[in-house]
């Protein structure tokens, strides 16, 4: 095989790759986008009762947090980025300073996933959990700029 064609055929794989990552990454920022705003009243501090957050929690969308913690991923080429402490200390969450992508993608998951499976438990609170996803919703919107 000659060189030329090595060059082209990893220019190619490389325009492929770069195509599938930016598609990637506009389908997760979409998916959290919509739970932004549907963790808006969570974001202001509303009052709400019980029943609203069992609604909100239904209301999450992880399709495509899911499709990322199942298969394989570019993760470096959708986003380099890591949690800086400004970031974490903005969104107040100490623990996540240095988390890349691929670490928020499965903290973000596992959160939504165990409270859409256990959010009839009375001993859950609810508004804390919720606190908790919007604020991993929100860094991962800023790592995936």
């Amino acid at each position: 095989m000659s060189v030329i064609k090595e060059i082209y055929d990893l220019a190619k794989d490389s325009a492929k790759l770069a195509t599938r990552a930016a598609a990637l990454k506009r389908a997760l920022k979409t998916e959290l986008k919509l739970n932004k705003k549907i963790l808006a009243d969570i974001d202001k501090s509303a009052s709400i009762d019980r029943e609203r957050r069992l609604l909100i929690i239904d209301m999450l969308d992880i399709e495509e947090l899911t499709a990322a913690v199942r298969y394989e991923m570019p993760y470096t080429a959708i986003s380099r980025k890591k949690v800086t402490e400004e970031v974490a200390e903005k969104h107040k969450i100490k623990r996540i300073v240095g988390y890349d992508l691929e670490k928020l993608i499965e903290a973000l998951y596992l959160m939504i996933s165990y409270l859409k499976k256990d959010s009839k438990n009375t001993q859950i609170d609810l508004n804390l959990r919720l606190i908790n996803i919007n604020k991993y919703n929100n860094v991962l919107l800023e790592v995936l700029g």
